[in-house]
């Protein structure tokens, strides 16, 4: 039994095409299909290989079948995601520091320093390997899964957020976008941790491995909450 990762589904009828394709291949005994996460469980009576899927697979549409990475992701523990925790250390080491030479506590300041920092921080890590990112992200995410050239394009998006909170230029629009991008990028989180399958979290690209839990969950919904709350207060 084999499972892999497929991209080019938007929804059940995606499923349903696929599942019944794979099913009527004479050396697939078992063939199983889901959306979220986007995974094809075959059981087969002879091996076969990625590439003769793919070919069985394309007369039903634009699915490729992708095999799963083949490194084991760490335990969910503290130790697992400490160079999350260290970069979110320094991003809160920054924001004091520019606060005391301030000399003054300034809430909308400091969300402003510390979600531009997240977001220079965390493309950086993404765009060492664009495409690797961009295959892991597709995983997951709701946008990405159907148009994988989102994936590509998110960490510019980052940047792009990060150097306006940072450059405090149209806080209206810059605000209102995170809120959009950050809530689909939340809802993709939150199917797949309550799916409990082990995907690879995207959110340091590909540089560190990082299992999807609830601590990406937590990292998403500050973001949100912060952006959210700064749009209200503007």
């Amino acid at each position: 039994m084999n499972s892999y990762f497929i991209t080019g589904m938007t929804c059940g009828n995606c499923v349903a095409k696929v599942q019944q394709r794979l099913s009527e291949h004479p050396a697939i005994s078992r063939a199983s299909v889901t959306l979220t996460p986007p995974l094809a469980v075959i059981e087969t009576t002879t091996p076969l290989t990625l590439s003769a899927l793919n070919e069985w697979l394309t007369p039903a549409g634009r699915y490729q079948l992708a095999a799963p990475s083949t490194t084991p992701l760490p335990e969910k523990n503290a130790t697992t995601y400490r160079p999350l925790l260290v970069i979110l250390g320094y991003l809160l080491a920054v924001t004091a520091s520019v606060l005391f030479a301030a000399g003054h506590w300034d809430a909308m300041l400091a969300m402003r320093l510390f979600m531009g920092g997240f977001f220079i921080a965390f493309s950086f890590f993404k765009m060492l390997d664009l495409p690797g990112f961009a295959d892991t992200y597709r995983r997951y995410d709701v946008i990405a899964k159907r148009i994988p050239s989102y994936g590509l394009i998110y960490p510019f998006i980052e940047l792009a957020l990060g150097l306006a909170y940072l450059a405090n230029a149209n806080p209206l629009v810059v605000n209102a976008t995170t809120t959009v991008v950050m809530l689909v990028s939340l809802v993709g989180v939150i199917l797949a941790v309550i799916s409990k399958t082990t995907i690879r979290c995207a959110c340091l690209g590909t540089f560190f491995q990082l299992p999807m839990s609830t601590v990406t969950l937590i990292e998403d919904g500050l973001m949100l909450a912060m952006a959210a709350t700064m749009l209200f207060l503007l």
